[in-house]
């Protein structure tokens, strides 16, 4: 049995890298005044989070930045490399690899041993996004700030062009992880 659980897991996976690098094949949509595009792979990463939980969601985020790293162009707009993960963008990217255990710490926090529940899409949202605007924004600004040289609390402020769509990401992440929770 055991090595059935592995090889679902194995597969999962896959599947959820392989849905990352897709995503990446969506053009960004740039943004004049910080040097972070719109994406649409934040909401695989919001997936991975939400289905595959801290350790596979970790695994998943590793293997990932592994193939960035190697020069794989399976980042938004055809990057790749290891100039990607010290460039402009690196802080949100990087941030990524530690959303899976920040969304599920912050679970345990406020619902204790008992995780909110897969069906219980209010709880989930509400988690997601705080993880989303304090983690991502939150190392995306510091990287700016350390990096560029620019305001943390302005460039974190100016983040928040970006919470209408990651709300909008947000809500169809929890729709998905509900649907597939009905399935199961």
């Amino acid at each position: 049995m055991k090595s059935s659980t592995r090889l679902v897991d194995l597969t999962q996976g896959a599947l959820f890298l392989a849905l990352l690098i897709v995503f990446a094949l969506i053009p960004a949509l740039p943004i004049g005044f910080l040097p972070v595009p719109i994406v649409l792979q934040n909401l695989a990463v919001m997936l991975i989070v939400l289905i595959l939980g801290p350790k596979r969601g970790t695994l998943v985020m590793v293997a990932f930045l592994i193939l960035v790293a190697c020069g794989m162009p399976i980042l938004s707009g055809g990057r790749g490399g290891l100039a990607v993960l010290v460039g402009p963008t690196a802080g949100y990217i990087w941030s990524w690899l530690l959303m899976p255990g920040a969304y599920w710490l912050l679970n345990r926090l406020v619902f204790g041993k008992k995780p909110v529940d897969r069906a219980i899409s209010w709880q989930s949202f509400i988690l997601l996004a705080i993880v989303d605007i304090v983690v991502v924004y939150g190392l995306g600004a510091g990287y700016l700030h350390v990096d560029q040289g620019l305001n943390f609390w302005a460039m974190y402020r100016a983040n928040f062009v970006f919470i209408p769509g990651d709300l909008l990401k947000v809500a169809l992440a929890v729709a998905v992880n509900q649907a597939l929770a009905r399935v199961k």
